[in-house]
């Protein structure tokens, strides 16, 4: 069911590291909500289908364009290869250029060449899946096996996935760096799950940061709370979030994820948390 009088709201899951319970809480705030889609944008290790019913999936490839040489048209002036901001471009000698995996499909050299000598091919780099669990879309993006660039799959994955016109969770990947900001640029607001410990902590900052730049909304939900006698202090820009929830570790809720069972089943804490966490997206989305 589509969202009708309001536009739709999407919630970008993030977090500094991986195995902090990003997944299970992306998983959490799709199953607290009616008629969502469930944007897995993790796609070198997609998993939010396996606690959301795991559907079959049709699917279709995403591609890259990227460039090719008329071998007989190139006169090995070099103007491609100084063109080129990626170093994706090498031009030695007498020899034909080379494109290796760091193109980004921008298109500057194809345009750049005085001979035209340069044109573009479709490379497959990845695909999206689509399915429906209990009124739950699924769309999930997956990147080929040996592919170095997930970002082109990530924003198909998330275009695809908000032209569905529902309430949105994505389920961004771990880090700070650009495959997060693919995932999280459309959205509305983003909460952080973070664990405090040292590292959790200090991965999650530079997150916080990222999305501070960003202009985005965030919150942080604190996942495993208890799991140090004496958990640290957040500070810098992690101190400044919100915080949404504190959830305390469960052997039965890191179990249940083990087996596909969402942490919404065997935890109230956590469907209370997802209630909260949507409320607070509402209010910063206004």
């Amino acid at each position: 069911m589509r969202s009708l009088g309001r536009k739709p709201l999407s919630i970008a899951v993030v977090s500094g590291k991986g195995g902090t319970g990003k997944t299970s809480f992306s998983a959490s705030l799709a199953l607290s909500r009616p008629s969502v889609v469930a944007v897995d944008a993790d796609v070198e290790e997609p998993n939010l289908a396996l606690l959301l019913g795991n559907p079959v999936m049709a699917t279709m490839n995403v591609t890259l364009p990227v460039p090719a040489v008329d071998a007989e048209k190139c006169t090995r002036c070099g103007t491609c290869s100084r063109t080129c901001r990626f170093g994706a471009v090498f031009s030695f000698g007498k020899g034909a250029p080379v494109f290796n995996d760091l193109c980004h499909g921008c298109g500057a050299c194809v345009l750049a060449c005085p001979e035209r000598a340069l044109y573009e091919v479709d490379r497959p780099v990845g695909f999206v899946g689509r399915g429906v669990s209990n009124e739950i879309v699924l769309v999930e993006g997956r990147l080929l096996v040996g592919m170095p660039n997930p970002v082109p799959v990530i924003e198909r994955t998330v275009e695809l996935g908000l032209s569905e016109g529902r309430d949105a969770v994505i389920d961004s990947p771990p880090g700070a760096a650009c495959p997060m900001v693919a995932a999280v640029r459309e959205a509305d607001a983003a909460i952080l799950v973070t664990e405090p410990t040292p590292f959790g902590m200090a991965d999650a900052e530079a997150a916080a940061q990222v999305l501070r730049d960003m202009g985005k909304p965030a919150a942080l939900v604190v996942n495993r709370s208890g799991i140090l006698e004496t958990e640290p202090l957040f500070e810098g820009v992690l101190g400044t979030l919100p915080e949404l929830a504190r959830l305390a570790f469960s052997r039965s809720v890191a179990e249940g994820s083990a087996r596909g069972i969402p942490p919404t089943e065997l935890d109230p804490s956590w469907r209370e948390a997802a209630k909260v966490a949507w409320q607070w997206a509402s209010e910063v989305a206004r």
